[in-house]
């Protein structure tokens, strides 16, 4: 899959807000931009990343298994990460792309950057 692809399914998913929550007396639209912006700032070069899953973990996959998929934002310990067998992304935790953790956090690159 090219970088452009990557970045093309990306651009999509960027128009679902499903379970991104939304503080009361919020404006959820201008929320929803900010964590656009915020994510195409952070914008990276798509690498491959592997994860160590832990608590509450992910159903079929054990606490300790891995799980893995393509970078494609990260900042300040988050790693937005997707992957394509499953047409799914996730939220990886950690400083070091040798030492990330995967606690459970998957669905729409919003839902899942603003975990």
């Amino acid at each position: 899959m090219s970088r452009e692809d990557l970045y093309r399914i990306l651009e999509v998913a960027l128009s679902d807000t499903a379970g991104v929550y939304v503080g009361q007396g919020q404006d959820a639209e201008a929320y929803y931009s900010q964590l656009r912006a915020d994510i195409a700032a952070s914008l990276c070069e798509p690498i491959h990343v592997s994860a160590i899953v832990m608590e509450p973990g992910f159903s079929g996959l054990a606490i300790g298994d891995f799980i893995s998929g393509i970078c494609l934002a990260h900042k300040a310990g988050y790693w937005l990460v997707y992957q394509p067998e499953q047409h799914q992304f996730y939220c990886f935790w950690g400083e070091s792309p040798a030492s990330l953790g995967s606690h459970g956090v998957y669905g729409t690159p919003l839902y899942c950057w603003s975990a």
